[in-house]
């Protein structure tokens, strides 16, 4: 395996996990809980990653349940050529801050906390973030979209002093 072909591999799936995980918060609001509670259920993406020696296949599962006090918990496996992620989680929307808020867990380095905002397209959560990995800084920009339908996840990361641009776009459907 090519070191570019291990780079994004292990790349879009640490990507992944912090864009797709987000922090416990206070209760959310009747409006606010009925939105997260629509996405109960099991959903599945997949999409191109490209950037690396040659674009692969990405496909995600992730199952969101029913949570405490207004939450919504999800956990879901990604997978590019036969490297596994786990990831598991709550969303929640804070009514202090009036704002969505996730905290992720995963089996990798990668937690996070992402914010996000209502928008016409729908909840919108975006993250920046920055790590050192093997000697080299990265970069990591990233957006999920709760859309009424769908799920969508956009992802980018740069390595510093390289050309290197790994970028996916994953839609999710619900199954």
């Amino acid at each position: 395996m090519a070191i570019h072909a291990c780079w994004q591999r292990g790349l879009a799936l640490g990507a992944l996990v912090v864009l797709i995980g987000m922090p416990e918060m206070s209760f959310a609001g009747p409006q606010q809980a009925a939105t997260l509670q629509s996405y109960i259920g099991n959903w599945r993406g997949s999409g191109l990653l490209e950037g690396g020696d040659e674009p692969e296949q990405f496909s995600c599962r992730i199952q969101v349940t029913d949570g405490t006090q207004g939450k919504i918990n999800y956990q879901g496996r990604c997978g590019v050529a036969g490297i596994n992620l786990a990831i598991y989680g709550t969303i929640d929307y804070n009514d202090d801050a009036r704002r969505y808020e996730g905290v992720m867990n995963s089996n990798t380095e990668f937690k996070g906390l992402a914010i996000g905002r209502q928008r016409s397209s729908g909840i919108v959560f975006d993250f920046r973030g920055q790590e050192v990995r093997n000697g080299d800084e990265l970069t990591i920009n990233s957006k999920m979209t709760l859309k009424p339908e769908s799920i969508v996840v956009e992802f980018n990361v740069w390595i510093a002093d390289s050309e290197m641009k790994l970028s996916t776009l994953v839609p999710f459907e619900r199954k």
